[in-house]
């Protein structure tokens, strides 16, 4: 993770400081009662912090030393009770109990496959019935993935896995699906202006 130890070294938000706005609809949309939640690859806490500031009991989950740090201190500061866990996923599962939410917002694309298919089966694992999970990942409609350098991220090179049409949503046909959606996309929230293809599934575990 020294790479994005980097990027979040630079300035004080790399990425965007704002929340996810379809997380944001979602939660309102479908009545999201706050609960405990695993903000995972939570980066530099974006979307943990607005969750804590709604009531819900966070667990951070964020690789890099830097991004946790920053989680962490900004939790402190304002007595948000954030949980940060400055590790991989899959290793802190026995941590992982009683969870309602779970957000994952293009995280799942740098772990590499094996392990992101592990990675989906312990949300499935630790998500209560009845709990919901938002997940966000990159596709292979990105210009990272067709080696457009001059319309990809400045991040693109450390994506291990792009997603194809549907894979995503594949991967939890066994929950219901309140929402699914591809598309591409600007993106003007760090470095020079680039697009994304991108995958946004909102689901229910039964």
């Amino acid at each position: 993770m020294m790479d994005f130890n980097n990027f979040y070294s630079k300035q004080e938000h790399y990425f965007s400081p704002k929340h996810s706005g379809g997380m944001a609809e979602f939660i309102e949309k479908y009545s999201v009662s706050a609960c405990r939640a695993v903000d995972l690859g939570a980066g530099e806490g974006r979307n943990s912090i607005y969750l804590s500031k709604l009531g819900f009991d966070v667990i951070a989950i964020e690789p890099s030393t830097v991004g946790a740090n920053k989680i962490k201190e900004y939790s402190d500061r304002n007595g948000l009770g954030i949980k940060v866990l400055n590790t991989d996923f899959i290793e802190c599962l026995d941590r992982l109990q009683n969870i309602g939410f779970l957000v994952s917002l293009t995280s799942l694309e740098h772990m590499e496959y094996s392990y992101m298919i592990e990675a989906i089966k312990s949300i499935k694992q630790i998500l209560n019935v009845g709990g919901y999970v938002y997940i966000m990942v990159f596709t292979e409609d990105d210009p990272g993935f067709k080696n457009e350098s001059e319309n990809a991220s400045e991040c693109s090179a450390f994506i291990k896995h792009y997603f194809k049409k549907n894979e995503l949503k594949n991967h939890f046909s066994d929950f219901e699906i309140l929402h699914y959606s591809e598309y591409i996309k600007e993106d003007n929230a760090h470095g020079p202006i680039h697009f994304h293809g991108k995958a946004k599934l909102f689901a229910k575990k039964i």
